[in-house]
């Protein structure tokens, strides 16, 4: 099977967005100022329920594969939330992410202590409004989420997409994809939290389909002879390490729970195998059944990509069948609201400025919710 190959180009960057700010110098500031590495934390039991009243000597942290000391646990419930909304342009349940919108914030918004911002990604029609305001009331919100468009969105840098178009014997399958360049929603969440340099809490919301994350078929090249798969590593590797740098944690909405293209050929176009010639339908029942096992392959790996940008950046990932997402909603909620500050004493032996790995585990937790890096100092 060779489906042909075809590349989606990326938005034009859209100037106007940038509202001639410079917010290169306002970086991310970490929760301590020292030599400690510090970032925020929570940590559920097997029923979901936060754990209250964390200690040190409940939370244990690899540093790069090495135990490190753990100097402090304090309750960030105090502390402010910048919270970066992002729903995804959608015929059939866009009125679902809106609700689950306007609960995230009338839940979790404290007045005159919390922002928020909204945006909406891809779509059929571009974004045009050039301020995207920091809203500081739930009611603001309620207001702007209601009046989003369905089908007007950033661009976003996740957009694979496999389809068999052709009918009858001869099938032609076409694959798009990005090759994760160009401006898109992405950038606007990194100015935005860019544009605040209090210390509180980051994090973003964002719906997200599956099928939208798939790495692309391996034999597939780019127009730059980079492979498919490689360039959907590298953009979500990028992604998840620039979270990772500002202290931006994802908790990301599936919009569906199961394989909503599984036997796809047969949903979307007339399978004819009556051969005009021996031997076609045969080809053509093996080409089907090969498209939809690509299908699903797509499907599993795009779902474990989202997960992957949800877990490395201490948030959650949440697949939901409930009606406005309500049980997403009240995990969310619950664990913006119990969260910790840690502080550690790092190993060294990084570069300043690069990205370190590390794991952290608490005692008597189900899940724990923490990045998976940390921005090295230097030293030794």
């Amino acid at each position: 099977m060779r489906p042909t190959r075809i590349l989606l180009i990326s938005l034009t960057l859209i100037i106007s967005l940038l509202l001639h700010k410079s917010l290169s110098a306002r970086g991310h500031r970490s929760p301590a100022s020292d030599q400690n590495v510090s970032f925020f934390c929570s940590a559920t039991d097997s029923n979901g329920v936060p754990l209250r009243e964390l200690t040190v000597g409940q939370v244990s942290i690899m540093d790069a594969s090495r135990p490190a000391q753990t100097v402090s646990v304090r309750d960030a419930s105090n502390l402010p939330l910048d919270l970066g909304i992002v729903l995804l342009a959608s015929k059939q349940k866009f009125d679902q992410e809106q609700t689950a919108a306007i609960d995230v914030a009338q839940k979790l918004m404290k007045l005159g202590r919390d922002k928020i911002f909204v945006i909406t990604a891809n779509g059929d029609k571009p974004w045009t409004t050039p301020n995207i305001p920091w809203m500081t009331d739930s009611s603001a919100v309620s207001s702007l989420v209601r009046e989003l468009d369905k089908n007007t969105g950033l661009p976003d840098l996740f957009t694979f997409n496999l389809a068999t178009d052709a009918v009858g014997i001869t099938r032609n399958s076409v694959q798009t994809y990005n090759t994760g360049t160009g401006f898109s929603v992405f950038d606007v969440i990194w100015l935005m939290m860019k544009n605040d340099p209090r210390l509180a809490q980051r994090a973003v919301v964002i719906f997200r389909l599956p099928m939208s994350h798939g790495p692309g078929l391996g034999e597939a090249v780019s127009r730059d002879g980079q492979q498919v798969t490689a360039l959907s590593e590298a953009t979500h590797n990028r992604i998840i390490g620039t979270a990772q740098t500002m202290g931006i944690s994802f908790f990301t909405i599936g919009l569906e729970d199961k394989m909503p293209q599984s036997e796809t050929s047969r949903a979307n176009i007339q399978r004819d195998y009556m051969p005009m010639h021996g031997g076609n339908s045969v080809d053509a029942r093996q080409y089907d059944a090969d498209m939809d096992r690509q299908l699903e392959l797509q499907y599993s790996t795009g779902r474990a990509n989202i997960e992957r940008i949800a877990d490395e950046t201490g948030g959650r990932p949440l697949w939901s069948t409930k009606k406005n997402y309500s049980d997403a909603v009240a995990s969310i909620v619950s664990e913006l609201s119990s969260r910790y500050i840690v502080s550690f004493t790092p190993n060294g032996g990084s570069e300043a400025g690069s990205l370190r790995p590390m794991k952290v585990q608490v005692s008597g937790a189900a899940h724990v919710s923490a990045p998976r890096a940390y921005v090295s100092h230097g030293g030794k």
